[in-house]
């Protein structure tokens, strides 16, 4: 069969949708990597400052292409995508907004530990993302 006008333009949004959504991973991937080395060799102290100068561009850099990248996604998508998306960011963030002040208030009666602001972070993107896929799963 030969695909009509339809399926074609839904096949080149979905191929440009997971083009977007690769180049945002892979540029999170190298990112963190990098990131990583720095913090192995020791942070800051231990690089030149024109390394340091250009570490900072380069991050400043990936935060703009991040942010043009999130858009051009969802400038992209449909309805459907945009509206699991928002779910899986709103739960998220909630998750974040309720967790952060329970834990610093439970650190400050004793009952938890300092905050971990990176598990924090990181448990809030984990429960997006299960919303999201969650979401997906429901409708498929």
């Amino acid at each position: 069969m030969v695909p009509v006008d339809g399926e074609k333009l839904h096949e080149a949004r979905r191929k440009r949708f997971w083009l977007i959504l690769g180049g945002l991973g892979v540029l999170g991937a190298i990112t963190g990597a990098v990131g990583q080395f720095a913090i192995e060799a020791g942070g800051a102290g231990s690089f030149p400052a024109w390394a340091i100068t250009a570490g900072g561009i380069g991050v400043i850099i990936v935060a703009i292409l991040v942010a043009y990248g999130s858009w051009r996604f969802f400038a992209s998508v449909d309805e459907l995508e945009l509206a699991d998306n928002l779910w899986g960011s709103l739960v998220g963030f909630y998750w974040y907004a309720i967790l952060f002040p329970a834990w610093w208030a439970l650190n400050k009666l004793g009952w938890a530990p300092a905050l971990d602001h990176w598990g924090i972070f990181g448990s809030s993107m984990i429960v997006a993302a299960l919303v999201y896929f969650y979401r997906k799963w429901r409708r498929r």
